[in-house]
């Protein structure tokens, strides 16, 4: 079995949040490591646009990601490919277990981020990023004078087509059943606003 690698921090998950933690570590002068499991960057790497990130206007995910990635390197960071498996606690700290190593580290940062539920339409993963969004707030701007179509009809769906209203020529929910599942305070502003639509049993 390979010997244990001591680190002051482990940090768990390489997007913007792990990366941005990997910074201040590499500042404050701890040992520190970067574990992503799939790509460095994660979902905003898919964005085609990123206009609300302070200082650094008109740029994309990936150039965003790779700035902060040679960041991470310029000042001596360490980033790795591989998955966690698991986590336990120990008196002197935690065991982080790898599919490529095992970790003893003093502290833990758990920067998982996450991972947007797929609606499964034909041409959402071809588009994603390109027309397909999972953040209205992130993305609205870029509908300004569309018509935007929104998948769901719960509590999230519902305020985030309300918040497309102020960009979007009109807004159109696609909601599965024959209901809406959000409040009903929430469905009374859907109703009310002359700018969305909802379509039913479209599933």
């Amino acid at each position: 079995m390979a010997e244990s690698i001591k680190k002051d921090l482990v940090i768990i998950g390489g997007g913007p949040a792990g990366l941005s933690a990997a910074i201040y570590a590499q500042r404050a002068l701890l040992d520190n490591v970067v574990l992503e499991q799939e790509a460095v960057g994660g979902q905003i790497i898919l964005t085609s646009e990123v206009d609300n990130y302070p200082g650094v206007p008109h740029t994309d995910g990936f150039s965003l990601v790779d700035a902060m990635q040679n960041q991470v390197k310029d000042l001596g960071g360490d980033i790795r490919l591989e998955s966690v498996n698991g986590i336990s606690k120990r008196d002197d700290g935690f065991v982080v277990v790898t599919s490529e190593n095992t970790y003893l580290a003093k502290t833990v940062i758990v920067s998982g981020g996450a991972t947007p539920r797929k609606a499964g339409f034909e041409g959402e993963q071809e588009f994603a990023g390109r027309g397909v969004s999972y953040c209205a707030t992130c993305d609205g701007m870029f509908y300004r004078g569309k018509q935007v179509f929104v998948v769901g009809g719960g509590n999230s769906a519902a305020e985030e087509a309300l918040f497309l209203t102020k960009f979007a020529n009109k807004v159109t929910m696609v909601v599965r059943k024959d209901h809406m599942r959000a409040q009903a305070s929430v469905q009374r502003q859907v109703e009310n606003s002359e700018k969305i639509d909802v379509m039913y049993n479209t599933s």
